[in-house]
């Protein structure tokens, strides 16, 4: 199985890179690793692909890269010209950012485990205290891959997965989750992980994530079946 989830675990830690150290965003970001869920998952069937999307499905992860912690949420937020509307959410202790893209293809690169089966219509995006800027046309052509790596959660193709146990998250402690090692190339560097899975988890299952060779550490935060809506 490749690059499941790692596009999105890198460009959490991506976001995560930032000039200086804003206090109210820091708060945030420690409001939310403070978060304890104190549920309990059963054990889940063999994990091969996420359950069906839906408009409202979301997921929230932390993740720790040399000391520095930062959020991501990707969520469901609409239903377009047989697309969906895919927000991510960024927010570090230095940075806020906000990315919505109309996405065409995503049951197809999850059965198929190929970015390129995914087509991104527009994509719309907007930073802390500025205007949304709208991506479409000759200049979306241009930055497609960039975006498509964006969605790389989406990519779960899974091959043999083996038993990850019982996995302690703030999102709550999830039973017989499923383990597999991940590989990816980004940015002309190679990255291997491992990843546990669960079916209770929406849009791409993803409980945690440790990497081998950097200790970048991804962890569930909350996740929700209903409920996401447009940031703007």
């Amino acid at each position: 199985m490749k690059r499941i989830a790692l596009s999105f675990l890198l460009l959490a830690v991506m976001a995560g890179c930032g000039p200086s150290i804003d206090p109210a965003l820091q708060s945030r970001v420690a409001t939310y690793f403070g978060k304890a869920g104190g549920q309990t998952y059963a054990s889940s069937s063999q994990f091969l692909k996420p359950m069906p999307y839906a408009v409202g499905q979301y997921v929230v992860h932390g993740t720790v890269y040399d000391g520095k912690r930062s959020i991501s949420k990707t969520a469901i937020v609409g239903e377009e010209q047989g697309g969906w509307v895919i927000e991510t959410y960024s927010l570090s202790e230095s940075n806020e950012s906000w990315t919505q893209m109309l996405v065409k293809g995503l049951e197809k690169a999850g059965e198929t485990g190929m970015l390129d089966d995914i087509d991104i219509v527009w994509v719309k995006t907007k930073m802390k205290d500025e205007n949304v800027q709208t991506v479409e046309g000759p200049v979306l052509a241009i930055t497609r891959g960039f975006y498509r790596d964006m969605l790389g959660g989406f990519k779960v193709k899974i091959g043999t997965p083996s038993a990850g146990g019982s996995v302690a998250v703030p999102a709550g402690t999830f039973n017989g989750t499923q383990k597999t090692g991940t590989e990816a190339s980004f940015f002309g560097r190679t990255y291997k992980s491992d990843v546990w899975f669960h079916s209770e988890v929406p849009i791409n299952g993803l409980v945690k994530s440790v990497s081998k060779e950097d200790g970048i550490t991804m962890e569930l935060i909350e996740f929700g079946r209903s409920g996401a809506k447009r940031s703007f």
